[in-house]
C-alpha cells in the first residue's frame, strides 16, 4: 500500500478520533459558556409548562437551528464536568496534530521522503490519542451519569453509520502507528489488523473528501466553533409569559440532567422511563424554538454557526436529530436487554 494511503487513512482515523471528541463535547463550552443563555434560567418559582407533541417542530427543519439537547445541552452534569480536562485536551491536540499530518503528507504525494524523526512523532501521537481517546471512551461507558453515557451512545451511533465501532476503529489507528514507524525505519509495513476493512475505509475517505460519508479533518479544522446565542437580545422583552416558560424550561431541563447522575442505579424499566422525560423535554425545546423562529426572535448568527458546525462533520439538523434518536434507542435496547436478563 502506498505511502500518501497510509497518510490518507490516517488523516481518516484522526478525523473520527476528533469526531469523537467533539462528539462528546460538541463545543459544549463554547455554548454552555453563553452566560445569557443561562443566566435567565435562576428563578426557582417558575410554572411547569405542560409538554406537547413534535408536530409543531417538524414545519421548522433548518430554520430554527440547534436546540439546546443531547451533547448541546448547556446543563452540565457533575461527571461530564469532570470529564472537561480530558476532553479539552484531545480538542486543543487535534488542530496541531492535523497540521503535522497534512505536512508529511504533502511531502510524500510530492515525491519527498519526510524526516524519520518527524515521522516517528507522528507515530507516537496517534498512539498517545488512541490511549486517551480509549480511556475517555471508557469513562463516558462506564459512567453512573446519563449525560455522560449519552455521549458515549452518540460516538457509538455515528460510527455505526459507517460499518465502524470502536474496537476496529482503535486497532486500525493503532496499525496506522505501526506502519508509520515502519517507514521511518524503512521496514515493510505490519498487515493489517483482521477485523479492519481497508477497502472500505478507504472509500470513506474518499467519501469524505467529495463531502459526504465520515467527516473530513480538514472541514473540521477549519470551521469556526459556535460563539453565538441561540436567541435575538430582546426576544423575551415582549411577553413575560414566554419568559417564564423559558425559564421553567431551563429549570426543568437541569434538574432533569442532575437527576440523570444516578442513572445506572435506575432499573431497566426506570431507565426507559427516564429517556422518556428528556425527550418530553426535547419536546418542549422543540415548539419553543419553532415559536421564537417563527417570531424571528432566533439569532441568525447563532443559526449559521451551527450549520456550519454540523456541516463539518457532514449532518444537518435532521441528521443530527437522526443521530441522537439512535444514541436513544441504543440505551433503550440495553435496558431492554437489561430486563430481559432479570426475567429470564
Amino acid at each position: 500500500m502506498g505511502a500518501k494511503h497510509i497518510f490518507r487513512l490516517t488523516a481518516f482515523a484522526i478525523a473520527i478520533s476528533a469526531y469523537s471528541s467533539s462528539c462528546t463535547a460538541f463545543q459544549l463550552s463554547q455554548i454552555s459558556k453563553q452566560s445569557s443563555f443561562v443566566n435567565t434560567c435562576k428563578n426557582e418559582n417558575l410554572p411547569q409548562v405542560a409538554s406537547n407533541s413534535r408536530r409543531l417542530a417538524s414545519i421548522t427543519s433548518m430554520r430554527m437551528a440547534v436546540t439546546p439537547i443531547g451533547p448541546f445541552c448547556p446543563f452540565r452534569s457533575s461527571a461530564a464536568q469532570a470529564l472537561d480536562p480530558s476532553m479539552s485536551r484531545l480538542t486543543r491536540d487535534t488542530p496541531d496534530f492535523a497540521t503535522e499530518m497534512a505536512r508529511l503528507q504533502a511531502q510524500m504525494m510530492a515525491g519527498e521522503t519526510p524526516e524519520p524523526s518527524k515521522v516517528l512523532v507522528v507515530a507516537e501521537n496517534i498512539e498517545m490519542a488512541v490511549d486517551e481517546w480509549d480511556t475517555l471512551m471508557a469513562r463516558l461507558s462506564l459512567s453512573q451519569d446519563f449525560q455522560t453515557r449519552e455521549y458515549a451512545k452518540l460516538t457509538q451511533a455515528h460510527l455505526e453509520q459507517f460499518g465502524q465501532n470502536l474496537s476496529s476503529l482503535q486497532s486500525m489507528m493503532r496499525w496506522q502507528a505501526g506502519c508509520l514507524r515502519a517507514l521511518a525505519q524503512s521496514r515493510p509495513p505490519p498487515p493489517p489488523p483482521n477485523n479492519v476493512d481497508l477497502q472500505k475505509i478507504m472509500e470513506q475517505v474518499q467519501q469524505a473528501e467529495r463531502g459526504v460519508g465520515p467527516p473530513s479533518m480538514t472541514m473540521m479544522m477549519q470551521t469556526s466553533q459556535i460563539t453565538s446565542t441561540p436567541f435575538n437580545a430582546k426576544a423575551f422583552e415582549k411577553s413575560s409569559l414566554v419568559q417564564e416558560e423559558y425559564m421553567a424550561l431551563c429549570k426543568d431541563h437541569n434538574s432533569l440532567i442532575q437527576m440523570g447522575g444516578d442513572y445506572a442505579k435506575f432499573d431497566a424499566l426506570g431507565k426507559m422511563a427516564f429517556i422518556d422525560q428528556i425527550e418530553a423535554i426535547e419536546d418542549r425545546w422543540d415548539i419553543f424554538f419553532a415559536r421564537s423562529s417563527l417570531m424571528g426572535e432566533l439569532n441568525s448568527q447563532f443559526i449559521k454557526q451551527t450549520n456550519a458546525f454540523l456541516g463539518s462533520m457532514n449532518m444537518d439538523e435532521s441528521k443530527f436529530r437522526s443521530l441522537l434518536r439512535r444514541a436513544h434507542e441504543i440505551m433503550r435496547e440495553e435496558a431492554d436487554t437489561e430486563r430481559n436478563q432479570i426475567y429470564f
